[in-house]
């Protein structure tokens, strides 16, 4: 009877130990492969047409009622931030949602689903185009951009967190595509123009809303990986591009530049543009 006994409880730890190796194992495998983190690219909401960069309210609602129903929680790029940085936790299954350019119809159209759905979203602006808006005091959902008053107004409310997409980089001129290193263009000479370009959109951030954004948003994804240092010293913790493709997210802050994001094209339904991203 003793050693039937003896045997059970050898067993007993032989089991839990197993158990807790396995789970250990696991645990780990997980985050060397990393967390997975979809981020979707969106640009303009217009109702009056759908596009390559346009989406309608009505198909923008449905995703992000797609979103909620798969249990996807909405992340900001300084939640991503915080989890490499400093260990805080992410939601189960975290996505985020961006938008480019800053178009005034995302305060009209995103803005209030944001809140229906309770979710967050990115946008990154274009200096040159705030500024624009600003100094006419125009708004206007088809062709109009955020102004200042507008970046002030959402700030505080917590739904949307603003990016810098450079001040006037957002072109094709002079042989510079976006904030791409030009050929034949020194690095000195690329450094100077990128620090310059991003840093007055920086600065009018800090002036305007004595804010400062963390991540920078390539124009139309064109990268040169010659800029990723030169985001570093500037202070930037992170990068979007547009390439397209799933992060996997581990504690190293190297995976947060150039990170991948699904364009949404707006002639896509609903379920076939996310069911071979999120199922």
């Amino acid at each position: 009877m003793k050693l039937n006994y003896k045997i059970f409880v050898f067993s007993l730890i032989l089991i839990l130990t197993s158990s807790f190796f396995f789970l250990y194992t696991t645990v780990n495998a997980k985050e060397e492969q990393g967390i997975a983190v979809p981020i979707i690219m969106y640009h303009s909401i217009l109702k009056s047409k759908t596009g390559t960069y346009i989406v309608s309210p009505d198909k923008l609602e449905e995703d992000l009622k797609y979103i909620s129903e798969k249990g996807y929680t909405t992340i900001t790029m300084t939640d991503l931030i915080e989890y490499v940085y400093n260990d805080v936790k992410l939601p189960e299954k975290p996505i985020i949602i961006t938008f480019d350019d800053g178009y005034y119809n995302n305060y009209i159209y995103l803005v209030p689903l944001l809140e229906k759905y309770d979710m967050k979203a990115v946008i990154s602006i274009v200096g040159e185009y705030t500024d624009r808006f600003s100094d006419v005091n125009e708004v206007n959902a088809n062709y109009g951009h955020l102004r200042w008053v507008d970046v002030n107004i959402l700030i505080p409310e917590g739904r949307v967190e603003f990016q810098n997409h450079s001040y006037n980089l957002h072109s094709n001129n002079n042989g510079r595509k976006g904030s791409m290193k030009k050929r034949g263009e020194s690095l000195e000479e690329y450094a100077k123009i990128l620090k310059e370009d991003l840093g007055k959109l920086q600065k009018e951030f800090q002036d305007n809303c004595y804010y400062t954004p963390n991540t920078y948003t390539y124009p139309f994804g064109a990268v040169s990986y010659a800029a990723t240092d030169i985001l570093k010293e500037m202070g930037f913790k992170a990068s979007l591009s547009c390439k397209s493709g799933m992060n996997y997210i581990t504690k190293d802050p190297e995976g947060l530049y150039l990170l991948k994001r699904y364009n949404r094209e707006g002639s896509y339904s609903t379920e076939k543009f996310f069911k071979k991203i999120l199922d």
